[in-house]
């Protein structure tokens, strides 16, 4: 009986102790796509302008996508992701004030992105299958 309380005991401490461990800042970015990138003319839908836009991704999943022109936001906040391919899904939290995605992306302040790391100065992030492509700024 005693040795099933120890190890009842021993349980139920490791148990705690790996609910605790889960916690903490879980938000990462893709290393291929952390940093500053200026967005092309348009998305692939071929009609939405997106040539104002610059993208800027911190190591610790804090992003802004915002109209580098008149600085107005756009959307921003924190991202996270699980993979680290070269194709994968982010998802994205976003700040509620001045909340403005790209007008061809019908999203949330909280969505999944898709991202595709084209090379080392080209990435493409999408939504229900219309992306906005990036270079890296110079």
């Amino acid at each position: 009986m005693l040795k099933n309380i120890k190890i009842t005991g021993i349980l139920f401490i490791l148990l705690g102790l790996l609910a605790f461990a889960g916690c903490g800042d879980s938000y990462n970015a893709p290393a291929a796509i952390i940093g500053e990138w200026t967005c092309h003319e348009t998305a692939t839908d071929q009609t939405t302008d997106t040539s104002f836009y610059a993208l800027s991704v911190q190591e610790d999943g804090t992003f802004s996508l915002y109209d580098q022109a008149s600085g107005n936001p756009g959307i921003a906040g924190k991202m996270s992701c699980d993979d680290t391919g070269n194709l994968g899904i982010i998802n994205i939290e976003c700040n509620s004030d001045d909340f403005d995605p790209p007008i061809c992306w019908n999203i949330s302040e909280n969505a999944r992105l898709r991202y595709k790391v084209v090379d080392d100065n080209t990435i493409k992030l999408g939504y229900s299958g219309i992306w906005l492509v990036f270079d890296r700024a110079k």
